[in-house]
């Protein structure tokens, strides 16, 4: 078993809660500790039982809340050394800081972690991909393009997360700079709706059951549109009883169990 939550997600914070039988960890914090706290004691979760976090990279929506968690109930931290050295300011001193290497699959508390490489405009940015033997799902959530290692490793999944961060015509005609937009949609930028979707249309397996839409943009994107271009391509899915949904940044998003 293993139970995601959505605690937020999107351009000004994400952060997930996965829980297996023994143990609850957080993939990234990038709200205040004190929000963190909050959304956590929304989902039922005492911050005490967390046995880590896990960090994808090194920007502020992911990290902001990472340290004062970590020295505040005694969590470790697992970052790979690149993101570490870009993000150590931010993160202060931690209760204790685990080192993994990305592409080599680690374990703990019950968890199998294969960290991979995604292209992103960070110091190697991770995603993830989970396991606890009877449930697996992965995570990526800031990602430019969709690489052959990313879409192999998203795969024969029981859930994934993934990014559908803005619609290209929202973004084209929205109110960022030109450089901005241009950062947007580079290939160390963020995933549309329709690349989004047609990578989901590519991994779709007979063991994929729940799909969640994750960092969407607040100025370039809405739920709506997210959601109708993922289901688009995903009828035969959706036939199947497959579910979607898009976490947001707002609220806790409903628990998936798998």
């Amino acid at each position: 078993m293993i139970k995601i939550t959505p605690l937020a997600s999107g351009s000004s914070g994400n952060s997930f809660l996965v829980r297996n039988r023994d143990a609850s960890i957080l993939i990234d914090a990038g709200l205040s500790g004190k929000q963190i706290i909050e959304r956590l004691d929304g989902a039922g979760i005492d911050p005490c039982s967390l046995r880590a976090i896990l960090v994808s990279h090194a920007h502020m929506d992911h990290v902001k809340g990472v340290g004062v968690l970590s020295r505040k109930f005694k969590i470790p931290v697992f970052i790979n050394d690149k993101t570490f050295g870009v993000a150590e300011k931010t993160l202060g001193k931690l209760h204790r800081r685990e080192s993994f290497s990305t592409g080599r699959a680690f374990e703990f508390a019950g968890f199998k972690v294969h960290p991979f490489s995604v292209p992103h405009d960070c110091a190697d940015p991770v995603g993830f991909r989970i396991s606890n033997g009877t449930a697996k799902f992965g995570i990526a959530t800031d990602l430019g393009i969709a690489t052959g290692l990313v879409r192999n490793l998203l795969t024969g999944l029981n859930a994934v997360i993934l990014e559908s961060n803005h619609d290209p015509l929202m973004l084209r005609d929205g109110p960022y700079p030109w450089e901005l937009k241009q950062r947007v949609r580079s290939r160390l930028g963020h995933l549309s709706n329709e690349q989004s979707a047609e990578l989901l249309e590519s991994i779709v397996s007979d063991e994929l059951r729940v799909v969640i839409l994750a960092h969407m943009s607040e100025t370039n994107n809405t739920e709506r549109l997210a959601e109708q271009r993922a289901r688009e391509s995903l009828q035969a899915f959706l036939a199947q009883n497959g579910t979607i949904f898009c976490a947001t940044q707002g609220k806790v998003g409903p628990t998936v169990e798998l």
